[in-house]
C-alpha cells in the first residue's frame, strides 16, 4: 500500500472514529440522564447537533431512546468500512458491510464500556485522594453507572467495598468472546 493511501486511511479512520465516539457519548449521556449543563456534555451536544437535529426529523425516537443517534452511528460505521474497503481494494458486498459494521460496533461498545469503567475506577481513587471529582468527569461516572448499577444488584452488600467493576469487566469480556465467536458463524450462514 502506498504512503498516500496509508495517510488517507489514517485521516479517514481517525475523523470518522472521533465523530462516532461523540455521537455514542451523546446517546449514552441521554441514557444516563447526565447533566447537559456540564462542560463536557455541552461540547458533545454542540459537536453532534448539526447532524442529529435534521436526522431526528426523519428518524423518530423509540422507547425513549435516541434512535437517530443509533442510526447515525451505524451509518458512520458503514461509511468508514466502505471507504476503507475501496482504498484497500477489498471487495465487500453490501450484506457483508452491513453485518461487519454491526459486529464491529458491538465490539467497540464493549471496549468503550471497559475503558469508561476503568477510568471511573481510577477517578474514584483520585477523588478519595483529592476530596472530590472534577465536575468535568461527572458524565463519565454517570455513563459507567449504566453498567455498574445492574452489577451492584447482583452482589451482596460488601460494607462499602464495591466489586461491581470486576463483575462488569468479566461480563464485558464474556460479551466480546461471544460476539467474536458469532461473527464467523453469521457470515458463514449468509454464505460469506
Amino acid at each position: 500500500m502506498d504512503p498516500l493511501t496509508q495517510i488517507a486511511l489514517l485521516l479517514i479512520n481517525t475523523g470518522i472514529s472521533v465523530y462516532l465516539m461523540l455521537v455514542w457519548l451523546r446517546f449514552l449521556l441521554q441514557m444516563a440522564g447526565a447533566d447537559f449543563y456540564n462542560p463536557m456534555s455541552q461540547f458533545v451536544v454542540r459537536a453532534t447537533s448539526s447532524v442529529l437535529h435534521p436526522l431526528r426529523r426523519i428518524v423518530p425516537s423509540l422507547f425513549g431512546l435516541d434512535t437517530a443517534a443509533l442510526v447515525l452511528i451505524y451509518l458512520l460505521k458503514l461509511l468508514q468500512l466502505s471507504i476503507v474497503a475501496q482504498l484497500t481494494g477489498q471487495g465487500m458486498s453490501p450484506v457483508e458491510l452491513a453485518v461487519t459494521a454491526l459486529f464491529l460496533l458491538l465490539l467497540a461498545a464493549a471496549s468503550f464500556f471497559f475503558w469508561v469503567i476503568l477510568g471511573m475506577v481510577i477517578l474514584s481513587w483520585v477523588a478519595m485522594a483529592s476530596n472530590g471529582v472534577s465536575p468535568g468527569f461527572m458524565p463519565i461516572l454517570q455513563i459507567a453507572e449504566l453498567i455498574l448499577a445492574p452489577c451492584r444488584r447482583l452482589l451482596p452488600n460488601m460494607g462499602g467495598f464495591d466489586l461491581s467493576p470486576i463483575i462488569a469487566f468479566l461480563a464485558i469480556k464474556v460479551f466480546e468472546i461471544l460476539v467474536g465467536a458469532a461473527y464467523p458463524q453469521v457470515m458463514s450462514a449468509l454464505g460469506y
